[in-house]
């Protein structure tokens, strides 16, 4: 099989993160809930939207070393790569921020990669091979991406990337929620029965 994974919060656990580097930083008070959505909302309370840009640019760019792989991501890879699955990361990520300090998203994403051992030059049984790394400017081309290397399932945390009207039909579905956290409105009720928390349970199905 070709399997398609998404890499922020689908490989990328940023558990406490954007909390963290905002309180550094002294951009949110103290007792503000340590979510990314409590960081985000205090940032929309207080009217400033911009500085919620410019904290996820810091984030995803030179804080992305904060950052870990999601709990029993290598167990999987290395089980599907010994399966003869072909595994592909495409993902929506610009290669510069909106706001602030220009820091190239792309080789800061790569170089996580490498870091945690999930990618190589080469690739083996136990990492994805670095020619098999998408990053897309934008979520058409993402999702065309998709489409082009007709990837049997793909992996991703929003519903509205599986969900969008260009979505390949040929490909399977799976939503990563490792909360349990999506409320999935009407229009996304199908992906309910292809909802997965834990990547041991991707190993276990695929």
């Amino acid at each position: 099989m070709r399997i398609g994974i998404d890499f922020d919060n689908t490989m990328v656990d940023y558990t406490g993160v954007f909390y963290q580097v905002a309180l550094e930083l002294g951009w949110i008070p103290k007792e503000t809930l340590p979510t990314k959505f409590a960081v985000k909302q205090s940032f929309l309370d207080a009217n400033n939207e911009r500085k919620w840009t410019e904290l996820q640019g810091i984030v995803y760019g030179r804080e992305i070393h904060q950052a870990i792989p999601f709990a029993g991501i290598h167990q999987t890879i290395t089980t599907w790569l010994n399966k003869g699955h072909e595994l592909f990361i495409i993902s929506h990520k610009t290669k510069y921020p909106i706001i602030g300090d220009k820091v190239n998203f792309h080789i800061a994403a790569m170089t996580w990669l490498e870091q945690y051992q999930l990618v190589s030059s080469l690739g083996s049984l136990s990492t994805i091979a670095k020619e098999n790394v998408f990053f897309n400017e934008t979520k058409e081309e993402k999702i065309a991406k998709i489409a082009a290397l007709s990837c049997d399932i793909f992996i991703d945390d929003l519903p509205s990337i599986l969900m969008h009207k260009s979505f390949p039909k040929q490909s399977k579905k799976v939503l990563f929620d490792p909360k349990n956290e999506q409320k999935l409105e009407q229009q996304y009720s199908e992906l309910a029965k292809n909802k997965i928390s834990h990547w041991s349970t991707l190993a276990e199905h695929y």
